[in-house]
């Protein structure tokens, strides 16, 4: 069991940058293409392609988190 808690220690430190990249990156990641692709406005397709990158960023900014409980719990023996 140390073996994997060691590495989901590791997933979670990898994860860290892996979301900063992420938010940063993530309104150019289209994801929802097919949703973005029917509208028209160019501000309102700005704002969700942004809005989009934040929830990305969040939703990955929670691996690490749960990886190192995980890792802990694990490591403990539960």
């Amino acid at each position: 069991m140390k073996l994997l808690a060691d590495i989901l220690f590791w997933l979670g430190i990898i994860s860290i940058p892996l979301s900063w990249l992420m938010w940063y990156f993530g309104n150019r990641v289209e994801l929802a293409r097919h949703v973005l692709a029917d509208i028209a406005d160019p501000a309102l397709k700005a704002a969700l392609k942004e809005a989009h990158a934040e929830r990305w960023g969040l939703f990955i900014g929670l691996w690490p988190v749960t990886l190192f409980v995980l890792s802990y719990l694990i490591d403990q023996g539960m």
